[in-house]
């Protein structure tokens, strides 16, 4: 075999062990940074602050929504967005992201509050997953 050939396949080698030690310590980190992101969304609920500015960062909590189809609910959710009036032609398969978007704003139109799941009281409710999170967000100063 090539010497040349060997000593690559060696550092190969050593660097996929290298990268295994990293991921372990990567894992480890993000852990700890949300067991912390966790503790700041609990101090900035119960302080009720809108933001602050620390290290360089301006930050605040803002709430995520998510929403998820199972595949055997497809063609029931599709039934349902046209019975709300949304407009089915974009939704030829279900894009979550689209119906979400379209969710929000029935509900926007519907003065309804931003934190409740959009599907509440329509006949989406109860057949697509809609959760809220409460998540830290910064931005640099």
């Amino acid at each position: 075999m090539p010497q040349g050939l060997a000593a690559t396949l060696e550092e190969i080698t050593d660097l996929d062990k290298r990268l295994d030690e990293l991921g372990v310590e990567i894992k480890r980190i993000k852990a700890r940074r949300s067991r912390l992101e966790d503790l700041a969304v609990e101090e900035f609920r119960a302080t009720r602050m809108e933001g602050v500015k620390v290290a360089g960062r301006t930050w605040r909590i803002e709430t995520d929504h998510h929403l998820s189809v199972s595949f055997d609910k497809r063609d029931e959710v599709l039934a349902a967005c046209q019975e709300l009036g949304l407009d089915t032609n974009v939704l030829t398969t279900v894009n979550t992201a689209k119906l979400k978007a379209m969710l929000k704003e029935a509900a926007v139109e519907a003065g309804k509050d931003s934190s409740l799941p959009f599907s509440k009281g329509t006949a989406l409710e109860g057949i697509c997953g809609e959760f809220t999170r409460i998540r830290l967000r910064h931005r640099s100063s």
